[in-house]
This record gives C-alpha cells, structure tokens and sequence, in this order.
C-alpha cells in the first residue's frame, strides 16, 4: 500500500471529516424536530361530569407536585369514541375489538404523541371513579406521571356498569 503525504491529501481528509461531521449534526437536528409536536388546544367541551373528573384529577397531580393536565379536543374524541364503543358492545377491556389498543385508535384518528395512557372504570360517580384509580397502583401511575401534560375524558351512563369512564393522558 502506497501512503501519499502531502498537503493536499491532508486538505481533503480533513475536508472529508468536516462534512461527516456536518451530516450527522444534520441529522441529530432533522431527528430532534421530528420531535417536536404543537397542540393547539381548543374548546373540548367537558360536560359537567368531565369537568368533575378532571377537576378531582388535577386536584391529585397538584397535591403531588405536578401541573394540572390540559383537557385536549382530540384526546376528548378519541375517549368519546372509546367510551361509546364500551358501552355499544358490551365489553370492558383496554383493548376495543372495533378500533384496538388506545395507541392504535390515537393512531388513526391522527393524534401525535410522545408519551400515551388509559384509565378506565365502571362507576356511579366521577369521585369513585377517580377513588377507584387511585387505589389502583397502574391507574394512579398515569394519573401521577409527569410526563402527561394533556388530556381527555368522557363519561357516558351504561346499563352494566352504572357508567363509563374513559380518561386518555398524553405528553408531547
């Protein structure tokens, strides 16, 4: 193997270690925007119910030293859609057999998250409801996570479980 050493040579391996550097710092920044995600939050129209748990929700994250969540219209309609899809087919389970897991129905309905979650519960009142996932460690675990920053809730009247209600968490 022959080892040409010159200036020029020189020029053109530093010149090469230039541009790697410059196309992976490229790509750190396209990666890094890719990222970033806008909400723009618009009226999600809670009834009195949502507003409740919500409030009761909020009022949990506050006494631990989190943010209030931020209710967000597009999660409101994804958990409108899985409350009624519960109630309409009767069954009870994180995982709907008309649309799937939570990720997948935020999927499709074209909701962008970094970090997603799902409460569910079968209750009388939003207080329950909410006393129930609080002495759940899983459920108490989305309610507590400071990684969501927004969310949706609905709750709608069943004849099997008295009520529904869907809580969906997301952060960005």
């Amino acid at each position: 193997m022959r080892v040409i050493n010159s200036k020029f040579s020189r020029f053109i391996f530093y010149v090469s270690i230039l541009f790697c550097i410059g196309f992976v710092f490229q790509c750190f920044v396209f990666a890094s925007s890719m990222e970033e995600t806008t909400v723009i939050l618009g009226d999600a129209n809670l009834n009195e119910e949502e507003q409740e748990v919500l409030d009761l929700i909020n009022e949990q994250r506050e006494d631990n030293g989190l943010s209030k969540l931020q209710p967000y219209e597009e999660l409101q309609k994804v958990a409108k859609l899985k409350a009624e899809d519960i109630v309409n087919n009767e069954y009870f389970s994180h995982t709907s057999p008309t649309y799937g897991t939570p990720f997948e129905m935020l999927k499709q309905e074209g909701v962008v998250y970094k970090f997603a979650g799902e409460n569910l519960a079968g209750n009388e009142t939003g207080y329950k409801a909410v006393t129930a996932w609080m002495n759940s460690p899983a459920h108490r675990s989305n309610i507590l996570d400071s990684d969501y920053e927004y969310t949706g809730i609905c709750v709608v009247d069943s004849d099997i479980y008295g009520k529904v209600y869907v809580q969906l968490f997301m952060g960005v």
